[in-house]
């Protein structure tokens, strides 16, 4: 499973977006801002072995695996829950 994304320059830093969790981040270079958005998901996960992996796409995208994926898989529910406030099965309809 893989997330993708886009990286482009903006005013004095690398802008990063994660489209399907909702999530942004920046850095001074393009390598920085590919490794806040690792460090960003590890932290959110927060699960102990877990690990991001960004993969440079063509142009300005980028694609996110993690071993284990697993813990990838529920971020974007989770994400539209705390975004939205809502229930688990509020967020599910």
């Amino acid at each position: 499973m893989r997330f993708s994304g886009r990286i482009y320059k903006g005013e004095k830093l690398w802008l990063v977006e994660i489209p399907i969790l909702d999530l942004t981040t920046q850095g001074r270079t393009r390598r920085e801002a590919r490794e806040m958005v690792a460090d960003m998901l590890e932290t959110l996960v927060d699960k102990e072995g877990f690990k991001v992996e960004v993969y440079r796409g063509e142009n300005d995208t980028f694609e996110i695996a993690a071993s284990p994926w697993k813990h990838l898989v529920g971020l974007p529910l989770r994400r539209k829950r705390e975004i939205g406030g809502l229930s688990l099965s509020q967020a599910a309809e």
